[in-house]
């Protein structure tokens, strides 16, 4: 076994550790659990900790997985399993609002659709899994980015924006005022901004430990979901957003 090798291993097995106690291991336990010395596993834990692959619980020294592992551990999921998790709720936003429901995923710098519900009638606005999401134009897209480290949003800001209606917001200024909104808010509105006389909203999805990956939505024609209060909208997405986060945890 080569040195790099052997430090990776060393790296491995205080994460397998940590990952087998979903409480928190204190340094003495991860010394048990690995068999490592004592200086050597305060060493891989601090460089853990300051690339977020670990973290300490209620600033005390038990050791949890961080936020960037769990990132990766959702990131790595398969949509479809993430999208028959959150098809319930979207059911259920389908049948309480008669309107086309819908989740979205980070996946990279980009926002792509992963699931939908649409209702049985005729004339629904159609998200179909993997429709690229854009972030100066989509509800969805909104509700995720504005809980993005600055630099990823800055490199996704680097795509062109295209102007889709009168109503597009494409310069940076104008994305990142309707970021700052979406964080204020809580959801986010997309309305004639990307496709023609059609309305949106989405709520953020937040996951435990691993931030915001997803968010939920509602798509309809203006003249139908324009009907609905926009309170009304809001409260009802994040609602669904909290029990598709409860399931994504859970599963």
């Amino acid at each position: 076994m080569s040195s790099t090798k052997g430090i990776l291993s060393r790296y491995a097995s205080v994460l397998d550790a940590v990952a087998a106690r979903p409480g928190g291991l204190s340094l003495t336990e991860i010394m048990q659990a690995t068999g490592l010395p004592r200086g050597t596993v305060h060493r891989l834990l601090g460089a853990l900790q300051e690339v977020g692959y670990l973290a300490t619980r209620d600033s005390r020294k038990i050791y949890v997985l961080g936020p960037r592992l769990l990132r990766v551990a959702h990131l790595g999921a398969a949509p479809e399993s993430i999208g028959n998790l959150a098809q319930p709720v979207l059911d259920g936003l389908v049948e309480k609002l008669g309107e086309t429901a819908f989740l979205a995923r980070l996946s990279g710098d980009r926002v792509e659709s992963c699931a939908t519900a649409v209702p049985s009638r005729e004339g629904q606005s159609h998200v179909h899994p993997g429709r690229d999401m854009p972030i100066h134009a989509a509800a969805s897209a909104k509700a995720i980015f504005a809980y993005q480290d600055p630099a990823l949003v800055a490199r996704a800001l680097e795509r062109p924006r295209t102007r889709y209606t009168e109503d597009t917001r494409v310069k940076v200024t104008e994305v990142r005022e309707d970021l700052e909104t979406v964080r204020r808010s809580g959801y986010a509105v997309c309305d004639n901004q990307l496709d023609p006389g059609v309305l949106s909203y989405a709520a953020p999805v937040h996951l435990d430990g691993a931030g915001v990956l997803y968010s939920v939505g509602v798509v309809g024609l203006t003249a139908r979901l324009g009907r609905y209060a926009e309170a009304r909208l809001a409260g009802d997405l994040r609602a669904a957003a909290e029990a598709i986060s409860a399931r994504i945890s859970d599963g």
